[in-house]
């Protein structure tokens, strides 16, 4: 399939997969498990996130996939976007559309996603850039909350192995899409640098963007209220007032709707991508079956126990296939001489 990437698509698409769906929750169990440590503990899991980054800039040629590790990866992305979904149903549910049934919202986004990949790659490439000003919007209307910030909050610091440790780990949910910048960065076009101060730039952005998101957080809600709220950013946008709209809340469930529906998207995109690195027959058909699925399995888990355990276990999936198996692959096909071309 031809896809030419510039640096900005590049870096767009990564950013969309590292935020989508997980920005409005990841929060809560972050500072569960890390406390009032967690605004720096999630700075140390930053750093490590960067080295990562690093290591993939320097070995990403030799992230190829044999036929079993393409099926691993896409039955992977299969089951996390089918997932994502469920949650995304699950929060629409309870923000703003409480009478309407579940499976009709999970439809809905599984045929936008199969629109987008039945059409030319540029067009899941080109949603991603349409999303950039509203996102923003995000983190200008949270500055709103700042009178309502408690900075006290953010102390004591302490040192306890047991909450770094839980916090490093529940880090990951913030960028648990990093193994796509091996899956992309072969289609970056091949006179652009993808390194030194691009990728730094790209780290900084990311940082600040999450890191914001846990500092007011931990600063609006106390530690016992956050095990009650399970999206702390809608509830802090909902306590605020402005004139142009009644909830400000349910205005920013439909702009992360979008977000994350191009999230689910870009994932299609990447099963696209590795489905047709062989050439199929009918490759057409392979896609709306993979989209049947994205409409059928999320009704199996898009109910609040069912969304809670996974909320709570997903981490060690995204410790696997984001961080432990690509550098596996890395190194058994740097010393086999394999890699891509």
């Amino acid at each position: 399939m031809n896809v030419s990437l510039s640096k900005a698509q590049f870096f767009l698409l990564l950013f969309i997969i590292q935020t989508g769906v997980v920005y409005i929750a990841f929060q809560t169990p972050l500072i569960i498990g890390s406390q009032t440590n967690a605004w720096w503990i999630f700075m140390v899991g930053s750093v490590i996130h960067y080295g990562l980054l690093l290591f993939f800039k320097r070995n990403y040629q030799y992230f190829y996939l044999n036929a079993f590790f393409r099926w691993i990866y896409q039955i992977y992305w299969l089951l996390l976007t089918a997932i994502l979904i469920a949650y995304m149903g699950y929060v629409l549910a309870s923000w703003v559309l409480p009478q309407t049934p579940e499976w009709i919202v999970v439809v809905i986004i599984a045929a936008l996603s199969l629109y987008a990949n039945v059409s030319r790659p540029e067009t899941v490439i080109n949603m991603s850039v349409m999303l950039l000003p509203i996102i923003l919007l995000f983190v200008i209307f949270l500055m709103l909350a700042l009178p309502d910030l408690t900075w006290s909050n953010l102390f004591p610091v302490e040192w306890n192995n047991k909450q770094i440790i839980a916090g490093i780990i529940h880090s990951t949910y913030a960028y648990f899409g990093i193994e796509m910048y091996l899956i992309y960065r072969p289609y970056v076009q091949k006179e652009l640098q993808v390194k030194g101060k691009p990728l730094f730039i790209y780290q900084l952005v990311i940082f600040i963007f999450f890191f914001m998101s846990i500092v007011f957080t931990q600063m609006f809600f106390g530690l016992e209220e956050i095990k009650l709220i399970p999206e702390p950013i809608m509830y802090i946008l909902k306590s605020q007032e402005v004139t142009f709209v009644k909830r400000l809340d349910i205005f920013f469930v439909y702009i992360w709707l979008s977000w994350s529906i191009v999230t689910v998207m870009i994932f299609g995109l990447s099963f696209r991508l590795l489905y047709l690195k062989k050439n199929r027959k009918k490759p057409i058909g392979s896609i709306v079956v993979y989209h049947i699925l994205l409409a059928v399995l999320p009704l199996f888990v898009i109910k609040f126990r069912s969304i809670e355990i996974i909320k709570n276990s997903l981490h060690y999936l995204f410790l696997v296939f984001t961080f432990l198996l690509p550098i596996v692959i890395i190194y058994w096909n740097k010393w086999r001489g394999k890699g891509v071309s």
